[in-house]
């Protein structure tokens, strides 16, 4: 049973902010919470970190070169349009929750700020009342409770023929096993043993700025701050039956694979916390990516009838830019062009890193490019917790 990818719909919340700016307001805001939480003497204490807080930003923030502007839902854009110098953080929804305590809100109420506003997204994704999925796989990495924003929707839609499912906390690799869950229910409800008919619908709703560590100066925690974005998208999976009444070009799924690389549990976390959601990364990442990822991608393509090495120029490649590095090394580790790694270093320095909703971002993107041909394969991967090593291969229909 063949599964075709289409009908990509990104939506937007907020408007993009250029990254000097961003990291300008990083600074001021942590600037803002020391004095806010140094007590009688928070302004002295203030003016003694404000050098500290602007040195391990400058040495440690993801650079402009790399990354242009990002999108911050919490955010709004009447304050993103403001001078950095003029922001009140103690009146803006989010910021203002570190008046009380260094760390701000705790998970909860932080939650609370990603149920807001992945429904609101939610609802941009389906302006169509009558739009109802048989199924609606709600994807995210950065926040979730139960009743989920999907739950929400289809029961204010009262759209009871919709199946709901979650895939969540899967990382930035969280599209993959996404797509291999539509997979399945299409095949179920070929087979008889469910109803999802010959459509499944996938939403991201990434709201990593919910996470932010502003009293963090360390290495890892002003990476994270710099590097990740919010981002939002829907797309549909049909069978290649239901595809054929679909107007738009599509991606059709060749091939599937993950892996767990072997003694890597520990190279990079994703856990909750007390007040948010904490990721660790080790050194050993790159090391660990290094020597598995030529051998992983090789396997997966010979699976698919391709050879690495004489159909590597043919390919579309989409690298989940996890950050400028990782694009690099992977490009190398599969000896690919610089033209080669150019869509995934674009769609880094054009939005940073929207965690799960990145890659689908970019198949949206080659599936709108004219000048992409049908036929055309394209192959996907992404790294994660685990460590995890996704990918995919696929056809432009």
């Amino acid at each position: 049973m063949g599964v075709v990818l289409s009908d990509f719909r990104p939506v937007y919340l907020t408007e993009l902010v250029r990254q000097d700016k961003l990291r300008e307001i990083a600074i001021r805001f942590a600037e803002f919470m020391v004095a806010s939480n140094g007590g009688s003497d928070g302004r002295s204490t203030a003016h003694a970190a404000a050098g500290t807080i602007r040195a391990a930003w400058e040495k440690y923030g993801v650079s402009p070169k790399h990354i242009e502007s990002r999108r911050i839902t919490v955010l709004p854009d009447a304050e993103a349009a403001k001078d950095p110098a003029e922001l009140d953080f103690a009146t803006i929804p989010f910021t203002s929750m570190f008046l009380a305590k260094a760390g701000g809100a705790d998970i909860d109420e932080r939650l609370a700020f990603f149920r807001e506003h992945a429904r609101a997204a939610l609802e941009k994704m389906y302006p169509d009342l009558d739009d109802a999925p048989g199924e609606l796989i709600h994807v995210t990495t950065t926040g979730y409770r139960l009743p989920s924003p999907v739950h929400e929707l289809v029961s204010a839609r009262r759209w009871s023929g919709t199946t709901v499912s979650h895939c969540y906390h899967q990382g930035c690799y969280g599209a993959f096993p996404a797509v291999r869950m539509a997979a399945g229910s299409l095949a179920a409800a070929q087979s008889g043993l469910a109803r999802a008919g010959g459509r499944v619908d996938i939403a991201h709703t990434e709201i990593c700025s919910i996470h932010a560590a502003p009293e963090c100066l360390d290495a890892e925690h002003i990476i994270c701050d710099s590097l990740f974005a919010d981002g939002f998208i829907r797309y549909s999976a049909y069978t290649a039956e239901a595809f054929k009444e679909q107007s738009g070009p599509g991606l059709e799924v060749i091939r599937y694979a993950d892996a767990t690389i072997p003694s890597s549990l520990e190279a990079m976390t994703w856990r909750p916390i007390s007040n948010r959601f904490e990721m660790t990364l080790s050194i050993d990442v790159p090391r660990l990516i290094a020597a598995h990822t030529e051998e992983f991608i090789g396997t997966l393509l010979r699976d698919a009838g391709l050879d690495l090495p004489s159909d590597k120029g043919d390919i579309i490649w989409v690298i989940h830019p996890g950050g400028p590095a990782i694009v690099d090394l992977v490009g190398s580790c599969l000896r690919l062009s610089k033209d080669q790694i150019a869509l995934s270093k674009d769609a880094l320095r054009e939005g940073g890193n929207k965690s799960s909703a990145t890659v689908p971002h970019i198949w949206d993107r080659i599936l709108r490019d004219p000048d992409v041909k049908k036929g055309t394969r394209v192959v996907s991967l992404a790294f994660g917790p685990g460590l995890t090593a996704t990918a995919m291969v696929a056809r432009v229909v």
